[in-house]
């Protein structure tokens, strides 16, 4: 059995890589990238396994899924079109490859609220009213959605009115000034 260099294993990688980049859509031709690379087929999925930790179906799974969650975030292609244009010919294998992809369903992906644009601001943070519409630009980033701590909405409806009789801190709590956040 032949032992590659790292030069030649990388080489290797690469030259499968590329070549699942470019045909994605297409079935897997083993049998073609290993004539490619002037190994047999069985020796080229041992060594690509090898050195890029996932086999070669895996890998086309991942550059198929990648390309599927780009139609996605359009938000104006059906599904069933995006298995189709990255070639699963049954909805149902797409979704579940999706699914074991990403950890959500294409339609949960589809709907996710996009971020449409940043408010121009002179500090790190955007101010307070970002406008998310189902129309992308890009993913909502976790620190900026809800629940995250980062930024909460301000609170809109006016403060309770303060008992005057007896002071308690809940009357404090709410007093004009004071940044509380339930």
């Amino acid at each position: 059995m032949p032992r590659l260099s790292k030069d030649q294993h990388a080489h290797l990688t690469a030259t499968v890589d590329r070549w699942l980049k470019k045909n994605f859509r297409e079935p897997i031709d083993l049998a073609a990238v290993a004539r490619e690379v002037g190994i047999t087929r069985f020796l080229l999925c041992r060594l690509y396994t090898e050195r890029a930790g996932k086999t070669i179906r895996l890998k086309q799974r991942e550059i198929r899924i990648h390309h599927a969650t780009k139609l996605l975030s359009s938000g104006t292609k059906k599904v069933g079109d995006v298995a189709r244009t990255v070639g699963y010919g049954s909805v149902s294998h797409f979704t579940k490859a999706f699914l074991e992809e990403t950890g959500e369903l294409p339609s949960v992906w589809k709907s996710r609220p996009r971020i449409v644009s940043f408010p121009k601001t002179a500090g790190s943070l955007p101010e307070p009213g970002l406008t998310f519409v189902r129309e992308t630009v890009g993913e909502v980033p976790p620190e900026l959605s809800y629940g995250s701590g980062q930024l909460m909405p301000a609170r809109v409806d006016p403060a309770p009115p303060i008992r005057a009789a007896r002071g308690t801190k809940r009357a404090k709590r709410w007093q004009e000034g004071n940044a509380f956040l339930d």
